[in-house]
């Protein structure tokens, strides 16, 4: 079966007739009975990384998922993947063709997955300054919203790297993980020190000074960065 390739007027205008009274938000009902994707181009679409080892997906596969596009439509139950290399959402739609929304275009995607703890919840969001090498369309992990954010950048970009012995090239995804923290409309890389996070936290230092001695906190430790930011932002 074809990949089709598919544009957001295509899935907007879909959306809009199918839900006119709704003002462009879908609030109930599967993505089976919202949209059905139809191949625009009239081409098949081409999976760039046939040739590389490895998955450029944050998930290799698909995962039912609710989805909040940048205006604002929800969908729930979409049947999605996140690109870490292009910064895409592919999905599967009703009819069973695959198609994608171009980066920048889903502010959010919840989903879960079974691993070996147990059900672990996912969130990912877009639309935050450009920092480093990342732009606003690049998807970030949510560890902690509110005053102080805690986000997680996944990035994966692909490299070669040649056999010394046979002198033969073989492509695979690297992946580049940081942390930053999300502070009055900035975003800052995360030092994985005391100082780094705490800086940001003088409002309220004796709650969280509190905190930090009852869990002794490590503040190289990315989860528990995150309890305490999550407390934080209750307070």
């Amino acid at each position: 079966m074809y990949k089709s390739c598919i544009c957001l007027l295509l899935l907007i205008s879909m959306d809009t007739a199918v839900y006119p009274q709704n003002n462009g938000v879908v609030v109930g009902g599967k993505w089976a009975d919202q949209v059905s994707i139809t191949d625009v181009n009239g081409r098949p679409f081409a999976n760039r990384f046939e040739d590389v080892t490895g998955t450029p997906y944050f998930l290799a596969s698909y995962k039912y998922a609710d989805m909040t596009l940048k205006q604002g439509r929800k969908f729930v139950q979409v049947k999605t993947k996140i690109n870490l290399v292009t910064q895409e959402t592919v999905f599967e739609s009703s009819n069973g063709a695959e198609g994608y929304l171009e980066a920048g275009m889903v502010k959010e995607i919840t989903f879960s997955d079974t691993t070996e703890t147990g059900i672990t919840a996912y969130k990912f969001q877009t639309g935050f300054p450009a920092v480093d090498r990342q732009s606003d369309k690049n998807f970030y992990q949510v560890f902690a919203e509110g005053k102080c954010g805690y986000f997680k950048s996944i990035v994966k970009k692909v490299i070669e790297r040649k056999n010394e012995l046979s002198g033969e090239a073989a492509k695979e995804f690297e992946t580049t993980e940081n942390y930053y923290l999300f502070v009055k409309g900035e975003m800052k890389r995360w030092k994985r020190n005391k100082e780094s996070v705490l800086n940001e936290l003088t409002d309220k230092q004796v709650q969280v000074n509190q905190f930090v001695l009852q869990n002794k906190t490590d503040f190289r430790n990315p989860e528990q960065v995150s309890k305490l930011l999550n407390y934080y932002n209750t307070l």
